[in-house]
């Protein structure tokens, strides 16, 4: 008999029923699933539920859901043209910020040659973890099976 809490599993099997778990973890939920109807049982509901949802047709939906999924597509859209706004606005003072903080520091001769040299290599340091970071989080968004779910 596996030892597991099933408040703790439950999570798992979203994951299981869309085939994004590791093997080790997939074996795991299996086993949980062969002895304990808890968890069966809510695997089961969550399966019924995806079929459901995922086989329902727009010209079938009520007025008020066509309504709440356009709210929801537009607000999305909203949100993305936002966070773009703001992070060109973000890049812009940052890159012109360090720009000048940088070609100051190099002219002023009193400034201590650590400084001189460290804090642009911090600044640059930032701005290429910033730019990786960035590009890491687009490219994962592309294949996020989970950014429409909502709780």
């Amino acid at each position: 008999m596996i030892k597991h809490q099933c408040r703790e599993t439950e999570p798992l099997l979203s994951g299981y029923l869309d085939g994004e778990l590791t093997q080790g973890d997939r074996q795991r939920i299996e086993l949980i699933l062969d002895e304990c109807s808890i968890c069966a049982k809510n695997f089961e509901e969550m399966k019924q539920l995806c079929q459901q949802v995922g086989g329902m047709e727009y010209k079938k939906m009520t007025a008020s859901e066509k309504d709440r999924l356009s709210e929801e597509v537009t607000g999305a859209a909203s949100a993305s043209v936002g966070q773009i706004l703001l992070l060109g606005g973000v890049l812009l003072l940052y890159g012109t910020g360090a720009v000048y903080l940088v070609m100051a520091l190099i002219r002023d001769s009193e400034a201590p040659l650590f400084v001189r040299l460290g804090l642009p290599a911090v600044l640059l340091g930032v701005g290429i973890l910033f730019v990786t970071v960035l590009t890491q989080r687009i490219k994962a968004s592309k294949t996020d099976r989970y950014k429409n779910v909502r709780l």
